[in-house]
């Protein structure tokens, strides 16, 4: 697989993750092809989740709810092991 494959595969697999595991967050991707949004459908605006593409890195406000902060270390801690098993694929 080229680095870009494996990008493409690692999103992919990411927000499958995101969708099964996290039902309370709309997905919320601006078409611009570098950042997705993950808003609460209930609670405050403060409380969403950015996902950057290109690095594939997450992010959240240091004033968000302890709530999506944890949800935040979640996504983060799956993004990681996705990322090692997408490495770890041999073509």
């Amino acid at each position: 697989m080229t680095k870009t494959q494996k990008q493409k595969e690692v999103i992919k697999r990411f927000l499958s993750f995101v969708e099964e595991v996290f039902p309370q967050y709309e997905i919320d991707d601006y078409g611009d092809g570098g950042r997705i949004n993950f808003c609460p459908t209930e609670g405050e605006n403060d409380d969403t989740i950015e996902f950057q593409r290109s690095r594939l890195d997450l992010c959240v406000f240091n004033w968000a709810s302890f709530q999506a902060k944890e949800d935040c270390m979640v996504m983060e801690g799956m993004l990681n092991i996705i990322q090692k098993e997408v490495e770890d694929i041999e073509v």
